[in-house]
């Protein structure tokens, strides 16, 4: 058969990473590149995009999560501790969703998340020594 004698390229995307699977017959050699590889293109592009959106999205939600608990650290005896609570609670589901999307797509979170987590926290806890309306 032509199709089996041919030399055969074809683009697999799996577990959000793009490899270039080739195989040769009759030896059926098979070859994986990863996508850090390639030859520089629109897939890499997308990739790094995706890496950056996902990363900075993480940490945003890491900083928005430590600053209620820094909030909570200070007002949880208030008035405000349930609704603080709340918010604190939608942002950790957040959270929990970025964390998934860091392993479903192999993007390493940002170096500066202990720098996010004490800031973050000082933040929320300053913040609410100022008081209610300060």
């Amino acid at each position: 058969m032509l199709a089996v004698r041919s030399v055969c390229l074809q683009h697999v995307l799996t577990s959000s990473r793009v490899s270039l699977l080739s195989c040769q017959t009759p030896s059926l050699s098979y070859q994986t590149l990863s996508l850090s590889s390639l030859s520089p293109g629109p897939d890499q592009a997308r990739r790094r995009i995706v890496e950056k959106i996902i990363r900075v999205d993480h940490a945003g939600e890491m900083g928005a999560s430590y600053i209620y608990q820094g909030q909570m650290a200070i007002l949880k005896n208030s008035q405000s501790a349930p609704l603080i609570q709340e918010m604190w609670d939608h942002e950790r589901a957040h959270l929990k969703k970025f964390e998934e999307l860091l392993v479903t797509y192999q993007v390493r979170p940002t170096v500066l998340i202990p720098v996010w987590r004490l800031a973050g926290f000082t933040l929320g806890a300053g913040c609410a020594l100022l008081g209610e309306k300060g």
